[in-house]
């Protein structure tokens, strides 16, 4: 029979009186506090999570919990009370919450009120399913802390459970939640508990169960009235108060012994958890530059995607997709259950961080479930809930095989890992299931274009919404499966399989002129959005050919010119990229498709801004992506936002590992283009380092075994360049591909002094000098080039609620010795801009002209500088 288990406890110190008058010994955590720790104000709306790798605890920043043990949702509404000699009523802890600390390896919520402080801190121990709280008590009188919860003990959705009851057990000091079989079991407890709530029997009660737990030396019986004389009373200072939730799929003895377990080892798990937090920091990639913002979110992102690897004991261990609280009748915790194509666009990130075990895993589990027989053998699931081995999930319900783009995705994902990671045993171990996925998505084309069909595959870029009407193959789709094709025949070399290299090679020249040619709108100078019924092309501008755009599928000319259209005011706005254009009559900016703003399409739009060389609106885009991480939870970012104004909507989920991921791809594959290829040997450098910065540092950068930091610095005349390997075997040739200033010339390049000889190129937004270096332990380059010409624009800010404001850089361009950008701004409104020429700095002011479109307001105009 399968187990699962959750505990909550929160621990004290001296003795705990316990069950028949003994005490229990006191669980002392040694809490590691970070430089990383992120702290503010207790919000009420503020998301809090502490997550292991078996069960969650999604909240809020006033102290209110759901918890769940995967597959189960044990509680939710679990939350503090405090009743002190001043009040004759509880004081609720959501009243006098006031300050959050969000560390590496756990939660700390502190409650202050003019009697008593209250530290609460919460961690999930990392391979036991349980949640640890500890309090800390620092009280003027005695004060009996009450912890109210509503018991749930069900699955996750769509499974169900019957004939749940909780009871009173008082010779454990427990709450014991159960079913009629007895074969599911919870317990709610404490060895410090004086006295709790009981329940009618056989059912859940309509009122909240309440355990009762006296700090001080009086018992709640005796608790002093108020007014009573003040030289009666003590103060109190305690190191915590123990609190354990224990919940298994098991007969009631084990969910006993479990119980027992974790709160005896309740200190040990805690140093488990945080030791790990600290080993993933240590192996993580950071970033030194001038935004420090973008620095913090670094780390974070990678402590996210690590949390996004859960065990089910029903399913194993697998990618989620996000987390966040079900609520009073739900029974999905957010996006917390397993979608494959989700995990495959974070891998993406993780792959190029070094995040490999939970990549290579994470990615394994969906090759468990791949369709066995009939139209879906061969297709990864796009989704598996949590609760799916309790149901007939992949027979039954319509979400396993949704989405048509997971599949290719999947393959896509895995040969990016290997790539990065030169694994070429785990490619092999699976290639029985990328051959036969690579197999259901080819018979997917209906029509012989060489392009996946959504009819047949399923949903790509939309879900829902009139953009679907008449869908043939949106870009998305085609734009991923482009992709992988142009990735496989090197895959399919390595486990082995000649058919498969040939076949992906040949479908690959079909399909990517397809894909160029019939989705190019000549007369707009960019892509459509989608292949319709019939022959025709869907003229909708959306963000969606940025996807396409990041893996570089197009002609360098014809990526430009949509990178120029994907900056435009209709689709960026300060805090990322709209799906839809605000000037499309499908544009609704609640709208779940059709103008809501995602992080995830953001970091689209940033990488595939910074393939085609548009630096300043990228750079807009990669902030915005981070910024999106402290604004609703503390190091979380939400699923998706206003496309009018900067807030969430009130469906978002608000960790969603998509959005993190994108920080990581969008700055490392995006700003700092490296791009490793270890079984051949090498990696790319292709920075765009930002106008507005001098200088970054990256450390543990992975290349296989290896690892590097890198280093840039530059000044108007000067790009230096040093690749250190710190460790491993790494590569033996670097590709170095800098941007330079726009209209820059190349006077020279040395290596280590040497110099070096190098293909310098222009772009027409950029100027590029390609190299190719053996690269050792070091590779120190230095670019020497004329003065150019670069806008020196910063990304936006916005206020939370706020609308863009913020000038858009359409495309810049040299005529002559003039320079020429277009540019996006609200109307009337004047703008200063600063930029570098080849002759000083200068700053000009553009006021644009118009009435401003009718959705932001912003009007275009251009403006010309010349040398002088």
């Amino acid at each position: 029979m399968s187990r699962l288990l959750l505990v909550l406890l929160c621990v004290g110190t001296g003795g705990l009186h316990a069950q028949g008058g003994a005490f229990a010994p006191p669980v002392v955590l040694n809490w590691d506090t970070s430089p990383l720790d992120l702290s503010g104000p207790a919000r009420p709306a503020g998301y809090l999570s502490a997550t292991g790798r078996r069960a969650a605890a999604f909240g809020t920043e006033q102290g209110s919990f759901e918890i769940w043990a995967w597959p189960l949702k044990l509680l939710y509404g679990f939350e503090l009370a405090f009743k002190t000699p001043l009040y004759d009523q509880p004081i609720p802890g959501h009243e006098v919450a006031r300050r959050v600390v969000v560390s590496p390896a756990g939660v700390t919520v502190v409650y202050s009120h003019a009697a008593f402080t209250v530290t609460q801190r919460v961690f999930a121990p990392l391979d036991e399913p349980a949640v640890v709280s500890v309090l800390e008590v620092d009280a003027v009188r005695p004060i009996e802390i009450i912890a109210r919860f509503r018991p749930a003990l069900q699955y996750a959705w769509p499974a169900a459970l019957g004939g749940q009851y909780v009871f009173w057990d008082n010779a454990r000091r427990a709450f014991v939640l159960s079913e009629s079989r007895r074969q599911v079991n919870a317990m709610v407890g404490s060895p410090a508990a004086t006295w709790a709530t009981n329940n009618p029997a056989h059912t859940l009660a309509d009122q909240p169960s309440e355990l009762h737990i006296a700090v001080g030396d009086r018992e709640p019986s005796v608790m002093p009235r108020p007014g009573e004389p003040a030289g009666r009373l003590a103060a109190v200072h305690a190191a915590g108060i123990p609190i354990v939730v224990v919940g298994a799929v098991a007969p009631r003895d084990t969910v006993f012994a479990l119980y027992q377990r974790i709160l005896a080892t309740a200190a040990s798990l805690y140093e488990h958890r945080a030791d790990h937090a600290r080993q993933v920091l240590a192996r993580a990639v950071t970033l030194h530059s001038p935004d420090s913002l973008l620095d913090r979110a670094v780390p974070w992102a990678q402590l996210n995607l690590d949390a996004a690897f859960a065990c089910n004991p029903d399913l194993g261990c697998g990618l989620v997709a996000g987390y966040g609280a079900a609520g009073p009748s739900g029974y999905r915790p957010g996006f917390g259950w397993y979608f494959g194509g989700d995990a495959a666009i974070n891998s993406l990130a993780m792959s190029a961080v070094g995040l490999w075990d939970v990549t290579r895993d994470g990615l394994a589990f969906f090759a468990r479930y791949a369709g066995r027989a009939g139209r879906h053998a061969g297709q990864i699931p796009h989704e598996i809930s949590h609760g799916a081995a309790r149901i007939p999930w992949f027979e039954q319900y319509p979400y396993a095989y949704y989405h048509g783009d997971t599949t290719p995705f999947w393959i896509l994902a895995l040969a990016t890992y290997w790539e990065a990671s030169a694994d070429t045993a785990t490619i092999r171990r699976l290639w029985p299931a990328i051959r036969q996925a690579f197999e259901w998505a080819r018979h997917t084309d209906a029509d012989g274009d060489g392009l996946m069909d959504n009819s047949l595959a399923g949903a790509g870029a939309i879900e829902v919404g009139d953009l679907q009407v008449g869908l043939q193959s949106d870009i998305y789709l085609s734009g991923v499966w482009v992709a992988m094709l142009e990735a496989l025949p090197r895959l399919a070399a390595a486990a082995g399989d000649r058919r498969v290299a040939a076949t992906a090679q040949q479908l690959y020249g079909k399909a990517s002129a397809t894909l160029r040619d019939r989705l190019w709108l000549p007369d707009e100078g960019r892509y459509g959005f989608a292949l319709l019924n019939g022959g025709g092309v869907s003229r909708e501008l959306t963000v969606w050919p940025a996807t396409a755009m990041s893996f570089g599928v197009f002609a360098e000319d014809r990526g430009m010119a949509t990178a120029d259209a994907l900056a435009r005011a209709t689709l960026a706005t300060d805090w990322g990229a709209r799906a839809l254009a605000g000037e499309s009559a499908l544009f609704d900016p609640l709208h779940y498709n059709n103008g809501t703003v995602w992080p995830f399409v953001t970091g689209w739009q940033a990488l595939g801004l910074y393939r085609y060389h548009h630096g300043g609106a990228a750079l807009a885009a990669l902030t915005a992506v981070a910024r999106t991480g402290f604004v609703w939870g503390l190091g979380a970012n939400p699923e998706v936002f206003s496309g009018s104004s900067f807030e969430p909507l009130d469906t978002a989920v608000p960790q969603q590992f998509f959005a993190t991921s994108m920080v990581l791809s969008s700055l490392v594959r995006g700003l700092v283009g490296w791009e490793p290829d270890a079984p051949a040997g090498r990696v790319r450098l292709a920075p765009h380092l930002p106008a507005i910065w001098d200088s970054l540092h990256l450390g543990n950068l992975p290349v296989g075994s290896g690892r590097y930091t890198v280093d840039i610095a530059r000044n108007d005349s000067t790009l230096t360049a040093i690749v250190t390997r710190t460790g491993g075997r790494g590569a033996d040739t670097l590709e170095f591909d800098p941007a330079l200033p726009l209209g820059a010339g190349v006077r020279s390049v040395t290596l280590a002094g040497v110099p070096w000889t190098c293909q310098p190129r222009a772009t027409g937004a950029d100027e590029h000098v390609a190299c190719r270096v053996p690269l050792g332990s070091r590779a120190d380059l230095v670019v020497s080039h004329s003065r150019g010409w670069e806008v020196l624009l910063p990304p936006p800010r916005p206020a939370r609620g706020g609308r863009s404001t913020a000038l858009k850089l359409v495309r810049q361009r040299l005529s002559g010795d003039t320079l020429v950008l277009d540019v996006e701004g609200l109307a009337s409104h004047r703008y200063d801009i600063g930029l570098r020429t080849p002759n000083g700095p200068r700053t000009v002011a553009v006021v644009p002209q118009g009435p401003g479109d009718a959705v932001d307001g912003y009007a275009r105009a251009t403006v010309r500088v010349t040398a002088r």
